[in-house]
C-alpha cells in the first residue's frame, strides 16, 4: 500500500490576488509590446514615459520651477526700481494692472514701492546682480535637463556664459510679451482678446524654440525642437488664460485666509507647472527625433528643395541632413576606366622580323 501524496498547501487571499495581478500585468505588458511595433504613437508614448522616468524629469521640473521663481523676484525688483527712478510711484499701479496683478497682491506691490522709494538705486543694482545670478542658475538646470533628455554626459551638457546670456534674455522677453498682451487684452474688444490667445501661443512657442536652440542637444537640426515648442506655446497660452481669468480671484481668497504664504504657494504651484512642462517638452523633442525623425528631412525631400543641401553644404550641416550618394549608372564609364582607356597600350614582344625601336637614352 503506497502512501498518498501530501496535500498542496492552501494559498491565502493576498497571494492569490498578487498572482492574479502579476498575470494581468504580464498580459498588458505583452499587449503593449506588440502595439509598440505596430503603431508609432504608442511607441513614442512609451519611450517618452521611460525617458521621463530615467532622466528624473519630475525632479528637474521642480528645480526649474524654483529657479524661475528666484529669477522672477529680482526681475520684479529691477522693473519696480526702474519705474520709480524714471516715472515715479504713480506708474506702479498701471504696471501691476497690465501684468494681471490685482487685489491684495497689487496693494502689497504698491506698499513695497512706497517703502522702496528712497532706496531705488540700491535695489536696482542688487536686483540686476541677483537677476544675472538666477538666470545663470536657471540655465544650468535647463542644460542638465536637456542633456538628460538627449542622453548626453554631464560634460557635454555644461552651461556656458553665452548660453546663460541667451536664456536670460529670452526669459525676460517672455515677461515683456506677457505684459504687452495683457495690456492689449484690457484695452481692446472681445475679438482682439480671442485673437490674442493665438498670438500668445505663437509668441510663447517661438520664444521656447529659441531657448531650446541655445541648450545642448545631439543634433544641430532646429526642426527637432518644433514638437516641444508647439506644446509649450499652446500650454503656456492656456496657463496665461487661467492666470488672468481664474487665478486672481483665488489669489484674493488665499491672501485673505493665509496671507502672503497663500500667494507664495499659489505662485510656486504655477511655476511648478511651467517647469514640469519645460522638462517634458525637452524629452518630447528627443524622443520624437529619435523615433520619427525631423521635419527638416521631409521639407528637404521635396522636389523643389532637395537640391539645396547638395549645392550648399553649410545648409546640410546646419539641418544635420545625411545626404545619400548620387546613384551611379553601370553603363557609364568611371574615371579610372576613362584614364586607362586614354593611356597607351604597352608594347608586346617583338616578332622575328620586326625591327627594334630606338633605344632609351636614359637607359
Amino acid at each position: 500500500m503506497t502512501d498518498a501524496p501530501p496535500p498542496e498547501p492552501k494559498t491565502g487571499v493576498v497571494a492569490r490576488l498578487r498572482a492574479r495581478g502579476d498575470a494581468q500585468v504580464r498580459r498588458w505588458t505583452d499587449w503593449l509590446e506588440r502595439r509598440r511595433v505596430e503603431q508609432i504613437p504608442i511607441d513614442v508614448a512609451v519611450q517618452f514615459y521611460e525617458r521621463d522616468r530615467d532622466s528624473f524629469a519630475s525632479v528637474l521640473g521642480a528645480a526649474i520651477a524654483l529657479r524661475l521663481f528666484l529669477f522672477f523676484v529680482p526681475v520684479v525688483v529691477v522693473v519696480v526700481s526702474l519705474i520709480l527712478l524714471i516715472a515715479g510711484q504713480d506708474a506702479i499701479h498701471s504696471i501691476t494692472e497690465n501684468a494681471g496683478v490685482t487685489g491684495s497682491l497689487a496693494a502689497q506691490v504698491d506698499d513695497a514701492a512706497r517703502t522702496a522709494r528712497r532706496t531705488s538705486v540700491g535695489l536696482l543694482v542688487g536686483g540686476l546682480w541677483l537677476m544675472i545670478w538666477a538666470g545663470r542658475s536657471l540655465t544650468k538646470v535647463l542644460a542638465a535637463c536637456s542633456a538628460g533628455a538627449w542622453r548626453m554626459s554631464g560634460r557635454e551638457g555644461k552651461a556656458t556664459i553665452k548660453m546663460a546670456a541667451a536664456v536670460t534674455t529670452l526669459i525676460l522677453g517672455f515677461l515683456v510679451a506677457v505684459g504687452v498682451l495683457n495690456r492689449i487684452k484690457r484695452e481692446m474688444g472681445l475679438a482682439v482678446v480671442t485673437t490674442s490667445w493665438f498670438v500668445a501661443a505663437i509668441i510663447f512657442g517661438v520664444g521656447w524654440f529659441l531657448v531650446t536652440a541655445a541648450l545642448p542637444r545631439r543634433t544641430s537640426d532646429p526642426g527637432a525642437l518644433l514638437p516641444g515648442a508647439m506644446v509649450v506655446g499652446a500650454a503656456l497660452a492656456a496657463l496665461q488664460w487661467f492666470m488672468q481669468y481664474y487665478l486672481p480671484s483665488k489669489l484674493e481668497h488665499s491672501t485673505a485666509l493665509a496671507g502672503t504664504l497663500g500667494v507664495s504657494v499659489a505662485a510656486l504651484g504655477y511655476m511648478f507647472i511651467i517647469g514640469r512642462l519645460m522638462a517634458s517638452s525637452l524629452i518630447l523633442d528627443a524622443v520624437v527625433y529619435e523615433r520619427v525623425g525631423s521635419v527638416s528631412n521631409v521639407v528637404f525631400a521635396l522636389p523643389v528643395l532637395q537640391r539645396i543641401p547638395r549645392r550648399f553644404p553649410s545648409v546640410a550641416r546646419y539641418f544635420d541632413l545625411h545626404l545619400e550618394a548620387d546613384p551611379v549608372d553601370p553603363a557609364a564609364p568611371t574615371a579610372d576606366a576613362a584614364a586607362s582607356a586614354d593611356a597607351p597600350e604597352p608594347a608586346g614582344p617583338l616578332g622575328p622580323g620586326e625591327p627594334a625601336g630606338p633605344a632609351d637614352p636614359a637607359g
